[in-house]
């Protein structure tokens, strides 16, 4: 019997990068006007990038998923310390 995968991604948008108050543009996904901006500045929805990497979770197995809240993790104890 197939067990039954459910990926729910949720994404911290609170950052003022991913809100352009002058602008409404077209969502990279489903090509509604939006003011939200994703981590590279292209207008998306923060609901339509969560089903993308949840599909894409989904679909490849693996993803590769950067936390913009988080900075890159440090090599080691050594290098937090200093």
């Amino acid at each position: 019997m197939a067990g039954l995968l459910v990926v729910r991604v949720h994404l911290d948008w609170t950052a003022p990068g991913h809100y352009d108050r002058d602008r409404s543009l077209p969502c990279r996904v489903c090509a509604t006007n939006t003011k939200m901006r994703d981590a590279k500045g292209a207008a998306c929805h923060q609901s339509c990038a969560e089903d993308e990497i949840a599909r894409e979770l989904l679909g490849a197995g693996r993803a590769l998923i950067a936390d913009e809240r988080v900075p890159a993790p440090a090599q080691s104890l050594l290098e937090v310390a200093r």
